[in-house]
């Protein structure tokens, strides 16, 4: 019987993922086509239901969008050592109804930079302490990055650089340190407020590369003001398409079709 694949969360209207994983079911005849699983976040049960009726209704394997990230891990059967330091999963595979959780979203941010930079051996900021900072922080460190946490809490920042050995640092230190790789992990700068940033040009260095993870809008006001001083510039929808690079991978033990997929999410964003 065929077996269904899809994306929960909450709204889904303009996630990306669908197009990406879309284009590598289509190149190896998948079906049914990637789904989308709306679920209102507002029904603590909603979530539970959903993961209890994997088995029914024949589902092999989702992704998981905001704001589920964290609240997954209370119904999956297992998770990966990486998903458990990071606190968060985005993927689930559905292994022999049990359900297995992983986390490919740091992944997809440290190929995301090997695009543009070699990581190893440089001095990375990370902006934001909450789980898209944390595994990207603890996987930039396990790649051999020299590590700064940068928080508006600053004790939240100060518990995440003790917890995995990195260093916290405060909005004045920033332009001081000269980093070579700045990363913004929080929201800032997303729709509505896309006029707005954490670091204005002067704090971000010429020869650094910049990544912001926001979505919308693509072209945000930090990279905007990186690639006026020269630094090289990297979006958000790199990560994501790495990160279900990984997620197609998991499910089908294939090589994903990384072109095809690249292609289909730059067309979406043209939509």
């Amino acid at each position: 019987m065929l077996k269904t694949y899809g994306i929960v969360g909450h709204p889904l209207t303009r996630n990306l993922t669908p197009a990406i994983l879309n284009a590598a079911f289509s190149h190896f005849n998948i079906q049914p086509d990637f789904k989308t699983f709306e679920i209102d976040p507002n029904n603590s049960e909603n979530l539970a239901n959903f993961t209890y009726e994997t088995d029914l209704k024949l589902i092999g394997g989702f992704g998981v969008a905001d704001p589920f990230k964290v609240e997954i891990m209370t119904y999956v059967d297992h998770y990966d050592p990486l998903a458990k330091i990071i606190g968060s999963v985005n993927t689930v595979v559905n292994e022999n109804s049990k359900l297995i959780g992983y986390n490919t979203e740091s992944i997809g941010a440290l190929q995301a930079l090997t695009e543009k930079t070699h990581v190893p051996g440089k001095r990375v900021l990370v902006m934001g302490a909450g789980a898209a900072g944390r595994g990207i922080a603890y996987s930039l460190k396990e790649f051999g990055a020299e590590v700064f946490i940068f928080n508006r809490t600053l004790e939240h920042a100060e518990a995440l650089a003790k917890e995995f050995d990195l260093t916290a640092i405060e909005h004045r230190q920033i332009e001081q340190e000269n980093f070579d790789i700045i990363i913004n992990a929080t929201p800032v700068g997303a729709f509505p407020e896309r006029n707005n940033a954490l670091l204005s040009q002067d704090q971000i260095p010429s020869h650094a590369v910049v990544m912001d993870l926001v979505l919308n809008p693509l072209r945000t006001q930090l990279l905007k003001d990186a690639e006026a001083v020269g630094a090289l510039t990297i979006g958000g929808e790199r990560m994501l398409l790495h990160s279900a690079i990984r997620q197609f991978e998991l499910w089908f033990g294939l090589d994903a079709p990384v072109d095809l997929m690249e292609e289909a999410m730059y067309e979406a964003l043209e939509l």
